[in-house]
């Protein structure tokens, strides 16, 4: 079910050889060749000491990092996502010796308890997962053929694996899945709906959700003619929600550790007039609903300290995680919040084992992914040292740990705490 954001599409859509880059600035985002120029805010410092004093503001707390040492793929963005609580699948190249290294890719699986990297698909890449039911859609050869000039290489060829958490390995999944999942999202879809090449930014009226919990749906006819609101609709029920359509992304991701679903992240927003905020809203199975809101005093900051993008807020179990682009200086980087409690644990003033030095040093080439259980997340950046893997310029993948034992367990989507 994961997607990209709207800026990696834009940078995707561009099939020259160089890197092109979002580069996120005061009020607009441009897209350059090589690297980013830095963003500058004059007299932010004074400003965000003051609402840290206050006690308002997040405190620098790094957590540590484990570095991968896989380089990521930031054109046409090789995706990475969580196949069991410990096994990260990364999409990363595969020759280093080709024409176009970013075309020709494999899959390698890295288990965070050994750090082990194995391979488990020689040449292909991940389209996406669900792993609600351990779901993978793979595509098996390179990008050659769809990019190349006059090329010859045969296309690559879709299927769908499932991964087995005990084995740690892939095999081909049932004809089943074949026949009613769709490839690109993972997820099974009305029959009609099977058809729809980008079914998650489709304008269709409806969220597909695990089988058995139903869908999101809207714009059907009431007794009296008007439009519904959306609604959770299961064969032995349908659950009017207090939602509007706004309320719900196409972005839709099934929580296995609450039992639950992210319907919208938490944005805040200072670049536009007024100020936008909205909360991070979750929906359990029954359909209730909770809404959590970035912390005032960390969006004040965030203001103070110039941050030059949206701040977005997902559910994770170590607590709600604000993602903020941008340098370390301008309020860039993972803050994990508790209640009303916010503490920086990525990008840090003063950098951290682990974290690079330079304003894009925080930078990432694709959204954060979260594992099933709620309590690590990958991400890629520069890594802080050089790495003998072949892509000196290239950023790795890191994954961090925010369930430490020491944190509050998070509210589940009816607000209620939960035992561990």
């Amino acid at each position: 079910m994961h997607r990209s954001l709207v800026s990696l599409a834009l940078v995707a859509a561009f099939p020259a050889f160089g890197q092109i880059h979002a580069c996120p600035g005061q009020k607009t985002t441009t897209y350059v060749e090589g690297d980013c120029p830095p963003v500058k805010s004059a007299g932010a410092a004074p400003v965000v000491a003051a609402v840290r004093a206050s006690g308002g503001g997040a405190v620098d707390a790094p957590l540590d990092i484990v570095e991968t040492g896989v380089p990521a793929i930031t054109q046409l963005a090789g995706r990475f996502t969580w196949l069991d609580d410990d096994t990260l699948a990364i999409t990363t190249f595969a020759d280093p010796h080709a024409k176009a290294p970013w075309m020709v890719r494999k899959i390698v699986a890295f288990d965070v308890a050994s750090h082990a990297v194995t391979p488990l698909v020689p040449r292909g890449f991940i389209d996406c997962s669900n792993v609600g039911v351990h779901l993978v859609s793979l595509e098996i050869g390179d990008l050659e053929s769809r990019f190349a000039v006059a090329s010859k290489a045969p296309p690559a060829v879709q299927q769908f694996d499932i991964w087995n958490p005990d084995t740690h390995t892939l095999s081909p999944a049932p004809a089943e899945f074949k026949e009613g999942w769709h490839p690109a999202a993972c997820v099974k879809p009305a029959p009609e709906d099977l058809a729809q090449h980008d079914l998650l930014g489709s304008p269709r009226p409806v969220r597909y959700l695990l089988p058995e919990h139903g869908t999101l749906a809207w714009g059907n006819l009431d007794e009296n003619g008007h439009p519904e609101g959306p609604s959770l609709r299961t064969p032995k029920k349908k659950v009017v929600l207090a939602l509007s359509i706004n309320d719900i992304s196409h972005d839709v991701r099934w929580l296995p550790w609450r039992h639950a679903y992210q319907l919208e992240a938490g944005v805040h927003d200072r670049t536009m007039d007024p100020p936008r905020d909205a909360p991070l809203i979750t929906m359990d199975v029954d359909g209730r609903l909770a809404r959590h809101a970035i912390p005032a005093g960390l969006t004040q900051q965030l203001d103070a300290a110039g941050a030059p993008a949206p701040a977005q807020m997902i559910a994770t179990q170590g607590g709600d995680l604000v993602v903020q682009p941008g340098s370390a200086a301008n309020g860039g980087g993972f803050y994990l919040v508790q209640g009303d409690k916010s503490r920086r644990v990525w990008c840090t003033a003063k950098a951290a084992p682990g974290q690079a030095a330079g304003d894009q040093a925080c930078a990432m080439s694709q959204p954060v992914a979260v594992s099933p259980d709620g309590c690590r997340i990958a991400f890629d950046a520069r890594p802080a040292v050089a790495i003998a893997n072949g892509f000196p310029d290239a950023p790795t993948v890191k994954v961090l740990t925010l369930c430490d034992g020491k944190l509050p367990t998070a509210p589940t989507a009816a607000g209620r705490k939960k035992s561990r």
